[in-house]
């Protein structure tokens, strides 16, 4: 296990990694899997080691909203390292994915010890919350197809590849997927994927989703 690959870690001492190494788990979720369900007791921290989840909130009528696609390098479970121990949500592997568990009482005491971690975490916690300030502006302001462009454009920008210009996101992206992420009907996201297609913004294959133009979609937003 390569800890000095994970961004979280990357600037610590080999005596600091090999602490870590002695106190962490590695775990492999397959596809489809659920890793812990929201209201659960904390264990530990949870950092992706390769793969990709999602995580979402499930409501008692059945649905379901997507809050963010998380890969490598991102922590779960930093929120109940203090106060309160419960999940606050669900999160379920969008492919194979590799974990790195901490346990919560080991993590607390590794932080005590290593200022540098404390600042990856707040780093870490500071992009997170930009993230969400972000999707609640979008969900306040903007349009149905505005949202479903913003969740390509975030999509795209944090899980894609770029080469020559276009950008391949590279997960497996259904339009009921982006739909709960934008909270946007299905229909909606299909009648938006269908417009940018025609004009030659975007290129869809069997749930795959490739930005042709992404100076050009970015406008599209209004």
């Amino acid at each position: 296990m390569d800890l000095k690959k994970i961004k979280l870690f990357s600037d610590l001492e080999e005596g600091e990694l090999e602490q870590i190494k002695k106190m962490a788990q590695e775990r492999v979720y397959p596809k489809g899997a659920t890793v812990f369900v929201g209201g659960q007791e904390a264990n530990g921290l949870y950092v992706i080691y390769s793969g990709r989840v999602k995580a979402l909130i499930l409501y008692p009528d059945g649905r379901e909203k997507t809050l963010a696609v998380m890969g490598e390098g991102e922590i779960l479970g930093e929120v109940t390292l203090y106060g309160s121990g419960l999940r606050s949500a669900t999160i379920e592997a969008l492919e194979t994915t590799t974990f790195v568990i901490i346990p919560r009482d080991s993590f607390q005491s590794l932080l005590m010890c290593t200022p540098g971690l404390c600042v990856r975490i707040i780093e870490l916690l500071s992009q997170r919350l930009r993230r969400a300030n972000k999707q609640i502006e979008e969900l306040t302001f903007l349009n149905a197809r505005s949202r479903v462009i913003c969740g390509l454009i975030c999509f795209a920008e944090e899980h894609g590849c770029e080469e020559g210009g276009e950008t391949q996101i590279l997960f497996h992206l259904t339009h009921e997927e982006l739909g709960k992420f934008t909270a946007v009907s299905r229909e909606t996201v299909t009648k938006v994927l269908n417009e940018l297609k025609e004009k030659k913004l975007i290129h869809m294959t069997r749930g795959r989703i490739k930005v042709l133009k992404m100076t050009e979609l970015k406008r599209q937003v209004i």
